[in-house]
């Protein structure tokens, strides 16, 4: 108990003088979108952030502390910047979502910190493991939609990373961090790498817009390293590692300069590279297959975001405040309406960009979801391919069974493409 007091002590010293996260983009436009999908999370009127508490469960969060935590949020009395906004608790103190978030991961920390390191089992290796990747996620999602001017989020992010930096201390695979130039700066990426002793295949992973790039372990453990594959991650422009990189049409900037440099790794086969772009990431991941084809194995995509979202001006109105709030902020813009967000977005179609009038020269795989209003079938059958177009439909049921699926039908066709 001491432990935990300690450490929120150390962290978690209330203070009042940091702007509230959903205060940070000024928008002159505002409404209760609905357009997105269970992959995104829940929309309801009475948080700010989206809710998605089917894909934390799945990123290895326990189902009920998420529940507990939001309560803790919701049960707040203390001052809101926006009063039918359950998560916007002005100051860093009980109630506000970046507070309680890190408080659960304090605990969690202090779990593994308890644990003596001197002559560790393979249980107390696991249970390390575990309990600082659940206090990772718990920060990730403290710093959640990431928004490069929050300052309390750019605390929680440093956090999620250097508790996630613990964790694979007591994972069974190896996990190098490594740094590529872009544009004679350093990016900091992460390379896991299953049991071989031999060069290995790898995939590139393109994040979605509400990702850091730790929160990928339970994809590369349970999917990818069992099947022999190496997962390289890296975040998106303004987030993270990334984040003094600015997002522009030209998406796949970091990625492209990382391909190029990828023979330089002695651990990965660079003759063998997969992109595998999950929503927004797969702008970039499509954007890397039509520009590399010489370099680039295969192109899977989650669910892709290449073109409609961009040009639908209904669409993009009727996206969740967040949601467009998280474009903004990724776009560089602290004021945003309908009209310019259409405007800036027009030029990330890659039908708009020219990309996708001639076929793609390496083999595709899109996953969509039904019902799903940001990606569908047309958005798929936009990438064309010439060697195999592959498309998988999930239905929106059961959606945990429904995504283990649909990422079990993605290795399967990466090993058959390679």
């Amino acid at each position: 108990m001491v432990a935990i007091e300690n450490l929120t002590a150390q962290i978690f010293k209330p203070q009042f003088d940091c702007p509230e996260t959903s205060t940070l983009i000024n928008r002159i436009d505002s409404g209760d979108g609905s357009s997105i999908s269970a992959l995104d999370g829940e929309i309801d009127s009475r948080w700010y952030r989206i809710i998605n508490a089917v894909l934390w469960h799945w990123r290895g969060l326990p189902k009920l502390e998420a529940e507990a935590v939001l309560a803790k949020i919701a049960a707040s009395t203390k001052l809101h910047t926006n009063d039918k906004w359950l998560d916007t608790v002005v100051g860093y103190q009980s109630g506000n979502w970046v507070y309680e978030f890190l408080n659960q991961a304090a605990a969690w920390q202090a779990k593994a910190e308890s644990i003596d390191k001197t002559n560790l089992t393979g249980e107390d290796k696991n249970n390390l493991l575990n309990y600082y990747l659940i206090a990772s996620e718990l920060s990730s999602i403290a710093s959640y939609p990431h928004f490069k001017t929050d300052e309390l989020a750019m605390h929680a992010q440093t956090c999620a990373y250097q508790t996630y930096a613990k964790a694979i201390n007591f994972s069974p695979f190896l996990i190098k961090e490594l740094e590529f130039k872009v544009d004679n700066r350093n990016v900091k990426t992460m390379l896991h790498l299953p049991k071989t002793e031999r060069t290995c295949p790898v995939v590139l992973i393109c994040n979605a817009l509400g990702n850091l790039q730790i929160d990928y372990y339970r994809y590369f453990s349970e999917f990818l390293a069992p099947n022999g594959f190496a997962m390289l991650t890296v975040d998106l422009p303004t987030v993270g590692y990334s984040r003094n990189f600015a997002l522009s049409q030209n998406s796949s900037q970091i990625h492209q300069a990382i391909i190029e440099q990828l023979p330089s790794i002695p651990w990965v086969d660079n003759n063998r590279i997969i992109v595998a772009g999950f929503r927004f990431g797969s702008h970039i991941a499509t954007r890397l297959a039509y520009l590399m084809p010489n370099k680039i194995k295969g192109l899977f995509n989650f669910t892709p975001l290449i073109h409609q979202i961009f040009v639908d001006k209904a669409l993009q109105k009727n996206l969740p405040n967040s949601y467009k709030d998280m474009l903004a902020s990724r776009l560089g813009l602290p004021s945003i309406s309908n009209q310019q967000l259409a405007a800036e977005l027009n030029y990330f179609s890659l039908k708009n960009q020219g990309l996708l009038t001639h076929a793609c020269q390496v083999p595709v795989m899109n996953i969509i979801f039904e019902d799903d209003k940001l990606s569908n079938l047309c958005e798929a059958k936009l990438i064309h391919s010439t060697k195999q177009n592959k498309v998988v439909t999930v239905p929106k049921k059961q959606l945990q069974k429904s995504l283990h699926q649909a990422l079990t039908q993605s290795v399967k066709w990466m090993e058959s493409v390679l």
